[in-house]
Formats: structure tokens, sequence, C-alpha cells
């Protein structure tokens, strides 16, 4: 049987959330410790039982020389603080760029930085990364979600994309 998400053998650590009202540049940050456990429990919940996650041998013949994580387990990081931020929010489209791999027992950041809003349409646009313990980026991406009205600046406020390098 699957093992249920409530499961999981580390939890997502909340480090900076987002405001109440998001501007351009806002920023939001949350780790985890992906353990083996994880691994598992995540791999019963989507059934990807790929034998890179988890058979030694098998891992080991690879260019990663081990097991690694499932990169959509520690792209859920995202999904956490967008949550805990923005109940109600819906993603329209999501992308990651995943650089390095990510093995069990590694932690993680994952940081959010807003990179447009549009309160007319109830879009938001997330720029998207995770940095290992290392300080080296793993993934890269961008997300943008229709937000509920109140985590948007009233319709004279709108913003423009911010100017800033990505």
């Amino acid at each position: 049987l699957p093992v249920p998400w409530r499961v999981m053998a580390s939890p997502v650590r909340l480090l900076q959330r987002l405001p109440a009202v998001l501007s351009v540049g806002d920023v939001a940050t949350a780790s985890r410790v992906l353990a083996e456990a994880d691994v598992r429990a995540f791999s019963d919940l989507t059934g990807d039982h790929n034998p890179l996650h988890f058979d030694t041998g098998f891992a080991a013949k690879s260019r990663f020389g081990s097991p690694i994580v499932h990169g959509m387990l520690y792209a859920t990081l995202f999904n956490a603080i967008i949550a805990d931020a923005m109940p109600g929010a819906v993603h329209l489209t999501q992308t990651f760029d995943f650089r390095l791999p990510v093995y069990p027992g590694d932690e993680v950041l994952a940081r959010l930085r807003v990179s447009e809003v549009h309160p007319a349409q109830r879009r938001v646009v997330f720029d998207e990364a995770i940095i290992n313990s290392c300080g080296e980026t793993v993934l890269v991406g961008s997300a943008a979600l229709m937000a509920p009205r109140r985590y948007l600046r009233p319709l004279g406020g709108v913003e423009q994309p911010s100017a800033h390098p990505r």
C-alpha cells in the first residue's frame, strides 16, 4: 500500500515567509533535509519506482554514482511556501531546470522571489531556486500563479516586472 504523505520523515521548515500583500522583490525561503524515508514515501505516493532512486548497484553505474532524490520531491518545497503564504492560490505554469543531483540526507533551501505582480489578472510570477548545503544551485525555475485578490495590491497600484536580473 502507498505510504500516506503525512508520514514524510523530515518536516519542511519555513524560514522566511511572504508578506500579506505581495510586491516585486519579496522573497520567501524554506528548507528540508531529504531523508531516504522521504524518497520511499514519495515513490509510493507517485508510483515512480525508478531504480536510480533506490538501487545502489544500478545508481553506481549512472553518472550520479549513488541513489538520488526525485527532483519533483524537492520541488514540492515551493508548494509548501505558496500554501503557507497564499491559501487558495492556483498554479498556472511551472518550469524547472534540474542542474545538479540531490542525494538522500542532503539539506536543501528553496527560495521564491516575486518577479511580477499583475493584480488585474490576479497573476503573480515567481523566480525559483533550490540550493544545496554546499551553496550550489541544484534547480532553477519559474512559476505563475493565480492568487486570491487579498494578496495583491489594489488595481490602482499595478506593479511592473522587476528590472533586476534573475
